[in-house]
């Protein structure tokens, strides 16, 4: 059986009622206060709210730090959005939106809160730095402007589990990959402002406690509702969604209300979405409970994100489907071969390899397999046409079943290590060290990548 999330998004989501509707699932309040106060913030640790309440007669869970709270005051939407003149709090990422709207723009998909933090969220997320930072007007708290490092250096320090920092770690690099490539820069040189502060931390970092804490292995949405309107950011006038959130939810369904003046989706929730790799429901499901996580605005309908737990009753297993491209080769030289299986692979390959085999008139040759999304297909055509002195490729469509895996950080004698951990159809796991890793401890150790290896079996860290 595979323990299943279902997030339906009818009004947007950010981050705070992220967690809060997985408090309301059953998640575990002493572990999520416990791991947010053990983040060794230099501003010091954070103090949350948790609260069960009644909005428009539905029950459910509202979080929120008290600081975002106390800026946001009870202007329900704000979302994560500047806080400026505007009365909002900055979004993370680049951007720094602040609303138009009385509402602050950003929706706090909250009873009474800011969206994710009184949809402070945004200005998590929409507020992100490169060079140098954005002027603030207005009494905004200043939170420090942490780039992708320092933040991951504070989760991997963090008393929580190691497929908790896993999951938050990738949310904000999600995060600051689309905003590297909205505004042209590199991760490194994003710097957050607002998701670098501590409330839109304990918002990702929270929801990972909590997933974490409930067992959940797939996790699953509804059309995201996006609202409608504009935000004005450092950059100029900008529409909902804004561009971090825009690139962030490709390749889901959306929704535009453009009955709803605010911005419903943060891009914190955003990032958690992509983060998690949350996907539309392709199945029937049965679940067994149904938790609510609200908002603090009132948008002229229910604010609040109402998420599903249940099982599916098949092995733990995936399947999905993709693209094989196959072509014989018997006229390119190592070299080509071994340049375009690299280029292939940079290029978003899933796989690619080399089967030798005898062409006719005894010729050797070599069978290219390229493995591929299907929406990948078309330009990996190319690429192979470019590199390699072919004159067709056989195209087809497979369906191929997968393992479960997560990437994890495991914590050892040489410090995290990242690792994949695999589950196999008879509840057994097979945890399984990134190569790049063992490489990168031989060499700062000065040995061989086999005697890490025996060392991290040794710990009992990894399988053997």
């Amino acid at each position: 059986m595979t323990k299943i999330l279902y997030w339906d998004c009818f009004s947007g989501i950010a981050g705070n009622m992220a967690v809060a509707s997985l408090l309301d699932l059953g998640a575990s309040r002493e572990k999520l206060q416990e791991g947010l106060a053990s983040m060794a913030f230099p501003e010091g640790k954070i103090e949350l709210i948790i609260e069960e309440k009644s909005v428009d007669g539905i029950r459910g869970i509202y979080f929120n730090t008290k600081e975002d709270h106390a800026e946001n005051g009870d202007s329900d939407h704000h979302h994560e959005h500047a806080h400026d003149e505007f009365g909002g709090v900055p979004e993370a990422g680049f951007l720094r939106h602040e609303p138009l709207h009385e509402h602050n723009h950003c929706h706090e998909h909250g009873s009474d809160h800011q969206h994710e933090h009184g949809h402070q969220e945004h200005s998590h997320d929409h507020h992100c730095e490169t060079e140098k930072p954005h002027e603030h007007t207005g009494n905004h708290h200043h939170a420090p402007h942490r780039g992708l490092k320092e933040i991951t250096a504070l989760i991997e320090q963090a008393a929580i589990t190691g497929a908790a920092k896993a999951l938050a770690i990738t949310c904000f690099r999600v995060l600051a990959e689309a905003e590297a490539t909205i505004h042209g820069k590199t991760v490194d040189e994003v710097h957050f402002h607002e998701v670098g502060a501590r409330d839109s931390i304990a918002d990702i970092v929270g929801m990972a406690i909590c997933l974490d804490d409930l067992g959940i292995e797939q996790v699953h949405v509804s059309p995201v509702h996006l609202g409608s309107g504009v935000v004005k950011c450092a950059h100029g006038i900008m529409p909902v969604p804004a561009p971090a959130t825009a690139l962030l939810l490709k390749n889901l369904p959306v929704v535009f209300d453009h009955h709803i003046a605010f911005e419903l989706t943060t891009p914190t929730g955003a990032a958690i979405l992509q983060g998690l790799a949350a996907t539309p429901i392709s199945e029937q499901f049965t679940f067994a409970k149904v938790g609510h996580g609200h908002g603090s605005r009132k948008i002229g309908q229910a604010n609040f994100l109402r998420a599903f737990l249940g099982e599916t009753g098949q092995l733990k297993k995936n399947s999905d489907s993709v693209t094989v491209l196959t072509s014989n080769i018997d006229n390119a030289s190592g070299e080509q071969l071994g340049n375009a299986i690299s280029e292939f692979m940079q290029a978003g390959a899933l796989d690619a390899c080399l089967i030798p085999m005898i062409m006719k008139k005894g010729r050797p040759a070599n069978q290219l397999q390229v493995m591929t999304a299907p929406e990948n297909a078309s330009h990996m055509e190319t690429l192979i046409f470019r590199l390699l002195p072919t004159l067709g490729i056989r195209v087809e469509n497979v369906t191929r079943s997968i393992l479960p895996r997560e990437t994890v950080l495991l914590q050892t004698s040489f410090g995290p290590v990242a690792a994949k951990k695999i589950h196999y159809p008879d509840g057994t796991i097979k945890i399984n060290p990134e190569y790049d890793e063992l490489v990168r401890l031989s060499q700062q150790h000065q040995t061989t990548t086999d005697a890490v290896r025996k060392r991290l079996i040794a710990e009992s860290m990894i399988s053997d």
